[in-house]
């Protein structure tokens, strides 16, 4: 009876923290817990082994290294950024469950038009690779998801302070135009809609913490 009565308060509590704002808190706040594999022959077998577009084979190679076989994010920088490019997968299913805009990095000699890509340190260039996500919210920016790049071209993503976070232009283009002009709003971050990034947080928040979700980059 008194167990009973113990878990009736506690869903009850629970309950009115959700209505209270809770959930922002349990999202932004919860503590980021689970590694990240970082075997050589973990990278090696991705990279020599996995086509990144075959979800088979991508949730094949979760189960074998330890990372979220439910979700996978794949951004596609070779499609123009008029267009939806960033997409999380369902590896159950094998189907896209979410898609948004994404813009690219302004650095070196980047245009609307063509990206350019780096993994150096101060150069506001988008990277491209293995990404694992990493935890919820950063010194400078509370709702974005932090990354760790797993490739040679993206080593230094945590060390550049690389997110996944939202911006005003990308929440509120509609695909009137081939490319979204390019501005201040990404220095190598993936940069997508509100809308988007509230349920890749909620998604993480909820299953991305035991096993990490990945993320592949591509042109």
């Amino acid at each position: 009876m008194i167990k009973r009565i113990f878990w009736w308060l506690s869903g009850l509590f629970l309950t009115a923290a959700l209505a209270t704002g809770g959930l922002a808190w349990w999202i932004y706040k919860s503590p980021d817990t689970a590694p990240i594999p970082k075997s050589t022959k973990a990278r090696l077998f991705w990279h020599n082994n996995v086509n990144p577009w075959n979800l088979q084979q991508v949730r094949d190679y979760c189960q074998r290294f330890g990372y979220n076989d439910a979700y996978y994010i794949i951004c596609d920088f070779g499609t123009a950024s008029g267009k939806k490019r960033f997409y999380l997968y369902d590896l159950n299913s094998r189907r896209s469950i979410m898609s948004s805009y994404c813009m690219h990095g302004n650095g070196g000699s980047s245009t609307d038009e063509k990206p350019v890509f780096s993994n150096k340190p101060g150069s506001n260039c988008s990277s491209v690779g293995l990404f694992a996500l990493k935890g919820i919210g950063s010194h400078s920016i509370k709702n974005c998801i932090r990354l760790t790049g797993l490739s040679r071209t993206n080593s230094m993503a945590r060390a550049r302070g690389l997110l996944i976070h939202s911006s005003r232009k990308t929440t509120h283009f509609g695909g009137e135009q081939k490319y979204i002009p390019l501005g201040d709003e990404s220095h190598g971050c993936f940069t997508i809609s509100a809308g988007c990034l509230a349920q890749l947080m909620a998604v993480y928040s909820l299953h991305g913490k035991k096993k990490r979700i990945l993320m592949w980059a591509c042109t």
